[in-house]
């Protein structure tokens, strides 16, 4: 098992330096036979950082990300209000949301989901995948690999139909469709400026990504 902590900061759990915010790094990367599973080891490691961080299971893999900027969170809301406005009345869209089995290790709280508004009626903390339509990720500043490389994986592996980057470090958007075996068999890469007309099984929605800035 191990512990990764994504950008601003990231470094190794196990590094006993304090982070520029001044917070203590998450507990050490070594697993501890006092954690039954991982999600036990996240549910630890997430009581002992400041509100607004996310603890994800990727791969067998725990990844702390800091409290987003505005400017990040602004982005999301500008594709968030174009969705409300174009879904069908049976599908809404979430913020902060975790997705995952509840009988595998594995789970992630993507930017923006989109699943069936009769699951609001649901009292449980994990949404299954297998009712998510849609998965947004805007990444951080200075992110690593985590929504780049490894949620594409992950999110295939769940047959997330649509998974939607927008990476407002260089500008770029990926929009990855038709997930089969694991992985995305359709791949389309555009740019902040450019029209994203989403496939199946949101095929009558354009999002537009004019205006969304790029970080500094």
């Amino acid at each position: 098992m191990s512990v990764t902590m994504s950008e601003p900061d990231t470094r190794s759990a196990a590094d006993p330096e304090v982070d520029p915010e001044g917070h203590e790094p998450p507990p050490s990367t070594e697993a501890s036979p006092q954690y039954e599973s991982m999600r036990e080891l996240a549910e630890r490691v997430a009581e002992t950082l400041p509100d607004g961080y996310r603890v994800e299971i990727l791969g067998g893999s725990l990844i702390v990300s800091p409290t987003p900027t505005r400017k990040h969170n602004a982005a999301i809301r500008k594709i968030m209000l174009q969705l409300e406005q174009q879904l069908p009345e049976e599908l809404v869209s979430h913020q902060v949301t975790s997705i995952g089995h509840v009988d595998a290790e594995d789970s992630a709280i993507p930017d923006l989901v989109v699943y069936p508004a009769e699951a609001e009626d649901d009292d449980e903390w994990l949404t299954p995948p297998d009712i998510v339509e849609f998965a947004l990720e805007v990444v951080s500043k200075n992110n690593s690999t985590t929504d780049t490389d490894a949620k594409p994986r992950v999110y295939a592996g769940w047959n997330i139909p649509i998974y939607l980057i927008l990476d407002p470090r260089d500008g770029t958007i990926v929009l990855y469709a038709d997930p089969r075996e694991g992985e995305y068999r359709s791949v389309h890469r555009m740019k902040f400026g450019d029209v994203v007309k989403l496939p199946e099984p949101l095929n009558d929605i354009r999002l537009e990504t004019e205006g969304i800035a790029r970080y500094q």
